[in-house]
């Protein structure tokens, strides 16, 4: 049972359905003891009170004869009691009219006791005077003693049932009346416009809710800073693709255009880089969509940083070389965790970054291995590209991993993508970025460290 409303009413119901059963369990029980009680009280006082009624000599006078009435005149009786008063055990000198001719109590003795006459039970109260001659009796018909204990059984069971009904009914609104505001809101949320991320109001819900809804609204909050980030991402993507576009446009137009081999080769070669620098950017950007949707570390494992430093540095041999920048390798064998293709994007960004801001002849080394963390008493393995290009001023240099950024005088050498991308990629493995001077004093450093295993 998946409603709230439902498991409300069910608990409510049950409680209704117990509490009628242990009513009727109590109610029978108070009154049939209560009752059976109260009545042999009630015969007893009324035995006591014949008794002290009777006057001297009794047992010496005949039966009395029971009054006469007119037809017209017949009495009435509010009492179904019955009483008898013997002389001597033998002799039954004054009775009801509705008394048996034979003793409510043959054996005579004193108490209150069941007994069966003419195949009905009497419930009988007998009584003797002290000189154990005169013996008063009175008695009720069991039929009437239990026909009177159902009447109140079943009275009190009906008020009970009432008030627990209309216990539940008030329940069953109050439950229906605190629900309301949950349905509101959600015919709230049904009819919002598509992209409406307002927080959802708490001033109407049960204090229970709130924590849910607050939750809810924090959730919201999130979609909204991702919408937004989307929409960022959006713009500075279109923002970013058309200068190279205009670019491949107009280098095609130029070569068109050339007169001679050598201005259609020179156009060609521009356009060649454009091209390049337009897959580029394309590739840095699907990256930092796939890391934004959250595709990553889905291939997790161990890892030999070594092994991969140097298979992604042979990659950009040749752009090396045409670059004339110098490339050299520090690897030793050194283990982490991770998704090995997003260390590559990693590793790929930083070495592009480099080589772009390294001068011609300059230097790019590329680093990894293990460091000792003296704090920790552990190991931790690193990952480290330095370069002695212009290098980037100390106040730029954690602005550098914001996505788009670009230092002022550097517009043309990059997207401002690929240092984002390091730190996405790096925060989602649980690394840390440091930063410092490059190679002898100069240009720039990047140094990713890796959580201990």
């Amino acid at each position: 049972m998946r409603s709230l409303r439902a498991r409300m009413l069910l608990v409510i119901g049950s409680c209704i359905a117990l509490c009628w059963a242990l009513v009727l369990a109590l109610a029978v029980t108070y009154t049939t003891r209560g009752e059976g009680f109260a009545w042999d009280n009630d015969l007893r006082n009324i035995g006591n009170r014949i008794l002290h009624s009777m006057p001297p000599g009794l047992s010496t006078l005949d039966a009395v004869k029971p009054a006469v009435f007119p037809p017209d005149d017949k009495p009435s009786y509010d009492s179904d009691t019955s009483f008898q008063v013997w002389s001597k055990r033998t002799r039954l000198v004054v009775r009801a009219p509705d008394a048996p001719l034979t003793p409510l109590r043959p054996d005579f003795v004193d108490g209150v006791s069941t007994t069966l006459i003419d195949g009905q039970e009497w419930r009988v109260y007998s009584v003797t005077d002290s000189s154990g001659t005169i013996h008063a009796q009175v008695g009720n018909l069991r039929s009437t003693i239990d026909a009177e204990i159902r009447l109140k059984v079943l009275t009190v069971l009906g008020i009970s049932t009432l008030l627990l009904l209309l216990g539940g009914a008030l329940m069953a609104w109050a439950v229906q009346r605190a629900l309301r505001p949950v349905v509101g809101i959600g015919a709230s949320l049904r009819s919002r416009e598509k992209f409406d991320l307002t927080p959802l109001p708490l001033q109407q819900l049960p204090a229970e809710l709130h924590p849910l809804v607050n939750s809810f609204n924090h959730l919201l909050h999130q979609v909204g800073q991702a919408v937004q980030g989307e929409r960022r991402f959006i713009d500075d993507a279109a923002h970013e693709l058309r200068t190279p576009l205009s670019a491949l446009q107009a280098q095609a137009q130029v070569a068109l255009r050339a007169s001679t081999m050598a201005e259609k080769d020179a156009a060609l070669t521009k356009l060649l880089a454009v091209a390049q620098r337009s897959t580029r950017l394309s590739e840095q950007l699907l990256d930092l969509a796939r890391l934004d949707a959250g595709a990553h570390l889905a291939h997790a494992a161990q890892a030999d940083l070594s092994e991969l430093t140097v298979h992604v540095v042979r990659e950009f041999d040749v752009v090396a070389e045409q670059q004339r920048r110098n490339l050299i390798i520090a690897a030793a064998p050194c283990q982490i965790a991770c998704d090995i293709d997003e260390i590559g994007i990693l590793l790929r960004n930083l070495i592009d970054n480099a080589l772009r801001f390294a001068p011609p002849g300059g230097r790019v080394r590329i680093a990894c291995g293990e460091l000792e963390v003296e704090e920790m008493a552990t190991r931790q393995s690193y990952l480290e590209v330095a370069d002695d290009g212009p290098g980037v001023p100390e106040a730029e240099r954690t602005l550098i991993f914001n996505r788009f950024h670009r230092i002022e005088g550097n517009r043309g050498r990059g997207s401002g993508i690929g240092l984002s991308l390091v730190a996405g990629i790096a925060r989602l493995h649980g690394a840390s970025i440091a930063t410092g001077a490059g190679l002898d004093g100069r240009g720039f450093c990047v140094r990713v460290v890796f959580p201990a295993p």
